[in-house]
């Protein structure tokens, strides 16, 4: 029988105002890995405003804009 490793699931965000429970590491790993990423982005936007971003920082962006389409579709019904 398989066992599969234990790990504390929990993503926390913004010094504990904000507590997520995650399924699998992998999802876990992918949030971290874009937020990181998108945090870089606006970094850079902001002391640098007016330049264009590089191919891999477009790539970022190209995901995180289907991620927030998906979003805007799926409570597109959804009164708030």
């Amino acid at each position: 029988m398989l066992m599969r490793p234990m790990y504390s699931g929990v993503m926390v965000i913004d010094g504990n105002r904000i507590r997520f429970s995650m399924d699998d590491w992998q999802d876990m790993l992918a949030i971290k890995t874009l937020r990181q990423a998108l945090r870089q982005i606006t970094a850079q936007m902001f002391r640098h405003p007016g330049y264009r971003l590089p191919p891999h920082q477009l790539k970022w962006m190209d995901i995180w804009e289907k991620i927030f389409a998906y979003h805007e579709e799926s409570t597109a019904g959804v009164k708030k």
